[in-house]
């Protein structure tokens, strides 16, 4: 009898309708009122999305509570499956809007243990959200290789409004360049 065993898998958790699709749209509508008072975040990129990176953090505003408190749900739920009962807590966040044409190189977030991304709006257009193997890439793919995900070295989320994905913080990720006409927004939050 033959298996195949995976040793060294990544885990990427993934939930939809996180929170209520009127409770969503009531924090579009304060994100963007908000974004025409706040400095622009995220020094030290090559790209130009706005974001609120070290100068909003939308864990401490009280209009975000249910959903940073189901984030910390999801993930401490997360963490349970992989083995860990620690209860992280959300120590950095802030969201991002990404226009037609903008993107995020590649990057990680080495000061968490956990990260999410969670959207507020996803327009048609919208780049994906790119994950990168942490794994060495096979030195010589396989021949005729049909890419699953036990030989990928990357995935991608394009997925609804309201959905969430949770990551190990030290994972490579990125978004893909924007088509979209109208703002894509996502909420960004670090655990540790």
């Amino acid at each position: 009898m033959s298996k195949i065993q995976t040793w060294f898998p990544t885990s990427i958790y993934y939930v939809e309708n996180l929170i209520s699709e009127q409770e969503n749209n009531k924090l579009v509508d304060y994100i963007k009122w908000k974004s025409k008072e706040i400095k622009r975040g995220g020094e030290n990129w090559f790209t130009d999305v706005y974001n609120t990176h070290q100068t909003y953090c939308i864990h401490t505003d009280e209009i975000f509570s249910n959903l940073f408190n189901a984030v910390k749900k999801e993930t401490i739920d997360f963490a349970k499956k992989l083995g860990s009962d620690h209860e992280y807590n959300i120590d950095g966040s802030w969201w991002n809007i990404y226009n037609e044409n903008d993107y995020q190189e590649y990057h990680y977030h080495s000061d968490s243990y956990f990260s999410a991304v969670y959207w507020f709006t996803n327009p048609e257009g919208s780049g994906d959200l790119i994950f990168q193997s942490p794994l060495t890439p096979i030195a010589r793919p396989f021949k005729n290789l049909t890419a699953n995900n036990l030989t990928s070295e990357t995935c991608y989320y394009n997925p609804p409004p309201c959905s969430l994905v949770i990551f190990p913080s030290t994972l490579m990720h990125m978004v893909y360049r924007c088509k979209n006409k109208t703002p894509r927004i996502t909420g960004a939050f670090n655990l540790a």
